[in-house]
């Protein structure tokens, strides 16, 4: 991916990040008591992730941010659900009060919560009701392939929500599918305009 591809600085700050995790030499700096005092006024964050409930999957880590970076709102199956209450506030909130430049759903191989869309009636009630709740449904050749359907599901349910179209529309709004392979650390990305997946590439 060249420089001339991202649709913000935002984004090319998260691809930046992404390299140094991938090269094992991430420069992230964790929020300590040392440095408290650097962001307790204001958050500027330039990105969202809506990241899956899986402990293996850290888009801090991934993106090599700092603290303050990126806001993450996690669930299982990275669901945009238009009834939870909790998942709207933050959207909304990110596009419209921290006018973040990127809201990224970020699926993952080895997805169980995609697994289990195949068989919800022996899930217990809750689980249940949370994957099938917003119609999710396991679709696609394969299993990466039903993940990454998730996440272009998911994606246009998030373009969808009025709040995040007119923040598209008037703010320029970025909204991206990316696919992070937890074997490897490999991370695809989506191409809209392609209609297709492609690997991030690892070195500029």
């Amino acid at each position: 991916m060249s420089e001339t591809t991202y649709p913000n600085d935002g984004f090319r700050q998260l691809i930046e990040g992404y390299r140094h995790f991938f090269e094992g030499n991430p420069p992230r700096k964790g929020f300590c008591a040392l440095r408290a005092e650097q962001i307790a006024n204001t958050q500027r964050p330039h990105s969202m992730v809506v990241s899956c409930f899986d402990s293996r999957v850290c888009p801090e880590a991934i993106f090599a941010t700092n603290d303050g970076h990126i806001c993450v709102h996690r669930n299982m199956l990275n669901q945009i659900d238009p009834s939870d209450a909790s998942m709207m506030a933050s959207l909304r909130f990110a596009a419209e009060h921290l006018q973040v430049q990127n809201i990224i759903v970020l699926g993952h191989s080895d997805c169980n919560a995609v697994a289990k869309l195949k068989d919800l009636a022996s899930l217990p009630a809750e689980i249940s009701a949370w994957l099938g709740g917003c119609g999710a449904r396991y679709r696609g050749d394969s299993y990466a392939d039903a993940v990454k359907n998730n996440v272009l599901d998911q994606l246009a349910r998030l373009s969808g929500l009025e709040f995040i179209a007119r923040a598209m529309r008037e703010n320029g709004l970025n909204l991206e599918g990316m696919y992070f392979h937890i074997d490897t650390g490999r991370l695809e990305r989506y191409h809209s305009g392609q209609g297709r997946w492609e690997f991030i590439q690892t070195e500029e």
